[in-house]
């Protein structure tokens, strides 16, 4: 699941409860670094950085057969696309101490652990895609676009075009490999927009 931040910095989920008994909920913020490629990691943001997204509320109980909205709040505008991923997670108490003597962890190991992707946008967000000097599609915006299709041009028109569906991300100051463009003009790549929720396209010579 994923929820998106909108022009005011604010995005919510609502969590509901499918336990018969009252539930402990604590969230924990993870920043997302190298999206989409073998270097992804999630790095865990400390309660409290406001400089980040912020959860509000952090712990919460939930009541049995009841949901909770929870607010995400952006603290500071973005000059570059962030995203992170919140894990919702069942703990002993709303303290994070338990009451009794039972065993409680080997009760949650299995209960709940629920991860959403949470993305921020730029404050003033960029759409552009390049060809770099590698002859390698480059997203030189600063946002992230969804490739739907590319299509290699021949004699510079949209008729005689070989297409290539993609449908995959790629994030701000990420590349991506092209098939072979020997004999070929320029490329066509179709893209969706996240935060306008619209498609468009980039011609792009590839001499």
């Amino acid at each position: 699941m994923a929820v998106s931040i909108n022009s005011q910095g604010e995005g919510n989920v609502r969590v509901i409860s499918k336990s018969n008994e009252v539930q402990y909920i604590k969230a924990t913020v993870f920043r997302i670094d190298n999206p989409s490629t073998p270097q992804e990691q999630e790095v865990e943001i400390k309660s409290g950085d406001a400089t980040h997204l912020v959860v509000m509320p952090p712990k919460f109980a939930l009541p049995a057969g009841s949901s909770k909205t929870v607010r995400f709040v952006a603290m500071e505008p973005e000059q570059k696309e962030k995203n992170y991923r919140v894990k919702f997670e069942a703990v002993p108490s709303i303290d994070d101490v338990a009451t009794d003597k039972k065993d409680l962890s080997m009760q949650l190991t299995v209960n709940l652990i629920w991860g959403i992707v949470v993305s921020v946008p730029p404050q003033q967000p960029i759409a552009k895609l390049e060809v770099n000097a590698a002859q390698k599609l480059v997203n030189a915006g600063n946002q992230r676009l969804k490739i739907l299709t590319i299509a290699y041009c021949k004699n510079n028109s949209k008729e005689n075009c070989k297409i290539q569906t993609v449908n995959k991300n790629i994030f701000p100051g990420q590349e991506r490999n092209l098939e072979s463009i020997s004999g070929y003009d320029k490329i066509v790549v179709k893209y969706n927009n996240w935060i306008t929720k619209d498609n468009g396209e980039f011609e792009l010579a590839v001499h």
